[in-house]
């Protein structure tokens, strides 16, 4: 038999992003998942398309669309987020007598109902939507950022993010992030994030 995670893909679209995670528009830097993988390093593969239309390119700069350094330090966060929260959802699905092979159908069906395609079933949904509103969820707050550029990121670019978790300590989690375009490097560093739950009532300190 097959092993269904012996693959690492796990495609997510913009939308269903947004109904996993906090961020909102303009401030979403997170726009695609391509690849989850739990074991042995948790690390997730991401990307953000770079459009000519962003507001942030009304004064950064006139004339000359320059993706401000931070923003691509926001979208590897928001990947690492991402990462958090795809590890919370396996410990919930565990923890409810599932598996993660389960929850990758779960994802993969909601992505079918967000991209309007044949085949959606909204009650596995509602079990994701559990599991992100369970008070033992986790997600990842910026403590410590180390991250250099290489090269610029301009107007029409796709942002690739690698992100992988090195270590643990307490209620913190170390990634070693990386930043693409095109296949060239264009920031990579070390993040540091603090988790913190998300109950029914919203965000725990």
């Amino acid at each position: 038999m097959t092993d269904p995670l012996a693959s690492t893909a796990l495609e997510l679209g913009a939308d269903l992003l947004q109904f996993l995670l906090p961020h909102r528009r303009p401030f979403v830097m997170v726009d695609g998942v391509q690849e989850f993988t739990r074991a042995p390093r948790l690390s997730v593969r991401a990307s953000r398309q770079v459009s000519a239309n962003e507001p942030v390119f009304e004064g950064h700069f006139p004339g000359l669309h320059l993706w401000p350094g931070v923003y691509t330090i926001e979208g590897l966060g928001q990947a690492c987020n991402v990462a958090l929260v795809l590890e919370g959802l396996c410990a919930h699905f565990e923890r409810s007598g599932s598996d993660e092979a389960a929850l990758r159908a779960s994802l993969r069906n909601a992505e079918l109902g967000f991209r309007l395609q044949p085949g959606f079933r909204p009650e596995l949904l509602e079990l994701i939507r559990a599991a992100v509103t369970d008070p033992s969820a986790t997600m990842g707050f910026s403590a410590h950022v180390d991250v250099k550029f290489t090269e610029p990121v301009f107007a029409g670019s796709r942002l690739d993010y690698r992100v992988t978790r090195t270590h643990t300590v307490g209620a913190l989690d170390r990634f070693d992030v990386e930043a693409q375009v095109a296949g060239r490097t264009v920031a990579r560093g070390t993040m540091s994030a603090a988790r913190r739950s998300l109950g029914p009532g919203g965000w725990v300190p």
